[in-house]
């Protein structure tokens, strides 16, 4: 009693374990009207226990149930097949069923162990019985043997063998036990049974029956335990008993739990026809949270090419809470798991990524949480970042207003500063960056007193703005007066300005235009060194250091190899890649055309097979996994054949 009042204490404390999944029941299709139960495998091959049919002549009936026997079948689609197992004592096949209760089975991963139950007896009254057969090389199986435990007195049964751990489980309503059918196990090594022993925690009053080791957790069915009703399915783990909850369990009986890995697997209920005849459930554990692996790639707008430390924050909109902060790797992704979202959720991200160089950026985006390996936020949204560039004016790109002073006046107003501050931000986000800040007026009144007026207040912004930056000598200012005017409408001399309000608006603006960037933009609208050459499409084995020199790798009698040499080719393009040498990260680019095809070697040009072979290899490594060999022989392009027949190498 002491016994029993502990377990049951324990299982009240302990909860489902499949809280954190859905249960898909389905009633497998080889179900017949007759009962069906008890799936089990061997090797790949699935087996159940079914009434269908009767291995004698008669059909013989429980005197108890009223019910056929029960026979080993093996499925087969959604078909029961006769069980055939080779005997190889006899060539025949093994006699696994019999004319009463054949019950269920069990075997090792390799499918050469086999234990089963019947009733090899007389009559239907004789008691069930674990025997165990192997299987030889040529796929034949010995005669049985009975397992030490069989008794004429008592019932042995549903065996399970734990490999693992190399015991055998087995059911019995001997002597010895806590009440009617009790859980035992034995060591068994493959040859020596071990003594056997009662199972301690998962018997009771009742019957306890189906054992089954699966993630090293036991299950079995019992209809003593605070169940739902009938049998139900219970698992223990660390000595704890729990019930397996209504996602399994209904009250009616349900039991002969096997898994086909840790979300699928078979059980056996009689719930469909009010508790009449059992028919086999395939369930499925379908996540009701999943964690959400979101990978971001950010790219150069215009070059397509990965941008690596960009800075990365993504907040969830909702809350504002912030998810992940860092930034790209060289390959200008990031991976980002989100855990535990409840399945099919909807979350609002937003993602704000931000270079030295480039535009910052923010979007919004949705994702919906399903059980999928990674979601790219790419085939979302548009992670590319536009780079600065030269001559671009930053007004709509910060989302300036309009700065506006009071009457014939350059004093900064209130309003005028807020936007300033923005360029401040800006500026200081981009420390290398130089603006110009121009003034423009409108063209009404003398143009020299616009001028003038449009120095002054833009000296004043200048100003402002060079007291909050680094490296103030960053911005400069000009005052344009009517001279660049954005409506060219008819300006005011000797008679008046027929522009309108809204025109004259648009004339009167300041804007901030970038002069220099200071970092290398992959241009080539740049002087080369003495001594070299400019090719002719500026796209040929060339990189610079600075705005005002280029370091040119290839001069006129450089640019095609002589003889036989062999390169290594990385990329095909029909139109032709600006700024290679920017996009390949190396100096050493070769460009050549071929069927209106533009071509990219790298590495330089190697004398034999034998080096471009090592510098493919190379390539491959870092990234290029389609890198191939090409030959030219004198700038002009064969064969790897060819080159070899020439060169013999």
């Amino acid at each position: 009693m002491r016994f029993v009042l502990t377990t049951i204490l324990v299982f009240l404390a302990a909860g489902s374990i499949f809280g954190q999944y859905d249960v898909q029941l389905t009633p497998a299709c080889f179900n017949t009207s007759f009962d069906d139960f008890g799936t089990r495998k061997i090797g790949d091959k699935l087996y159940v226990l079914s009434a269908s049919k009767d291995p004698c002549e008669d059909i013989m009936m429980d005197p108890y149930t009223k019910k056929p026997y029960s026979d080993l079948y093996e499925v087969d689609g959604c078909k029961t097949k006769d069980a055939k197992l080779v005997s190889a004592e006899t060539k025949g096949l093994l006699n696994v069923n019999s004319c009463y209760f054949d019950g269920p089975i069990s075997s090792n991963a390799a499918g050469n162990l086999l234990f089963f139950t019947n009733n090899f007896g007389s009559n239907e009254y004789e008691k069930l019985t674990i025997h165990y057969s192997t299987k030889n090389d040529k796929g034949e199986w010995s005669k049985p043997i009975p397992v030490p435990f069989n008794n004429d007195n008592f019932n042995v049964t549903h065996p399970f063998y734990d490999e693992k751990n190399k015991v055998l489980y087995f059911v019995s309503d001997m002597p010895g036990g806590l009440g009617g059918m009790d859980i035992y196990r034995a060591n068994f090594d493959g040859k020596k049974f071990g003594d056997k022993e009662l199972v301690r925690y998962v018997n009771s009053k009742g019957h306890d029956c189906f054992p089954l080791i699966f993630d090293n957790k036991l299950y079995f069915t019992s209809n003593a335990f605070t169940t739902i009703g009938g049998y139900d399915l219970f698992v223990m783990e660390n000595f704890e008993v729990k019930n397996m909850g209504e996602k399994f369990n209904s009250k009616y009986d349900d039991l002969a739990i096997m898994f086909n890995d840790k979300k699928s697997g078979y059980i056996t209920s009689n719930r469909a026809n009010n508790g009449v005849t059992d028919d086999i459930y395939e369930f499925k554990l379908i996540d009701l949270f999943v964690d959400v692996q979101l990978a971001y790639v950010v790219k150069d707008k215009n070059s397509g090419e990965p941008i690596a430390d960009v800075s990365v924050k993504v907040v969830d909109d909702s809350t504002g809470l912030i998810l992940f902060q860092g930034s790209t790797d060289e390959l200008g992704s990031f991976l980002q798991t989100l855990d535990s979202i409840p399945l099919n959720a909807v979350r609002k991200l937003k993602v704000s990524m931000e270079k030295d160089g480039y535009i910052a950026k923010e979007v919004d985006f949705t994702i919906t949480a399903k059980d999928t390996l990674q979601i790219n936020v790419a085939d979302l949204v548009d992670l590319n970042l536009e780079p600065l560039s030269i001559d671009m004016i930053i007004n709509e790109l910060l989302g300036l207003k309009s700065i506006y002073y009071d009457f014939d006046k350059a004093d900064l107003r209130q309003d005028a500063i807020i936007e300033l501050d923005k360029v401040v931000t800006f500026m200081n986000k981009h420390a290398k960056i130089e603006i110009e800040l121009g003034s423009h007026t409108d063209c009404r009144g003398p143009k020299l007193y616009n001028l003038d007026l449009s120095n002054r207040r833009a000296l004043s912004a200048a100003n402002y703005i060079k007291a909050r930056i680094s490296n103030p000598d960053r911005i400069s200012f000009k005052g344009y007066g009517e001279t660049v005017l954005k409506v060219d409408c008819p300006c005011e001399g000797k008679i008046r300005s027929k522009c309108t309000e809204e025109e004259n608006q648009l004339n009167r603006r300041t804007e901030f235009t970038i002069k220099s960037l200071n970092i290398s933009t992959g241009s080539n609208n740049v002087k080369p060194k003495v001594g070299s050459a400019l090719p002719s499409n500026g796209n040929r084995n060339f990189t610079f250091n600075s705005d005002d020199e280029a370091d040119f790798r290839i001069t006129p009698t450089e640019t095609d190899a002589e003889g036989i040499v062999y390169r290594v080719q990385v990329e095909s393009s029909v139109a032709q890649i600006p700024n290679a040498t920017v996009k390949y990260k190396t100096q050493d680019v070769y460009e050549y055309q071929q069927d209106n095809t533009y071509k990219y070697c790298l590495g330089g040009a190697f004398k034999t097979l034998k080096e471009a072979v090592v510098f493919q290899d190379k390539m491959r490594q870092n990234g290029y996994a389609q890198a191939f060999i090409i030959a030219f022989d004198n700038g002009k392009r064969i064969s790897i054949e060819q080159a070899k027949k020439l060169t013999k190498d």
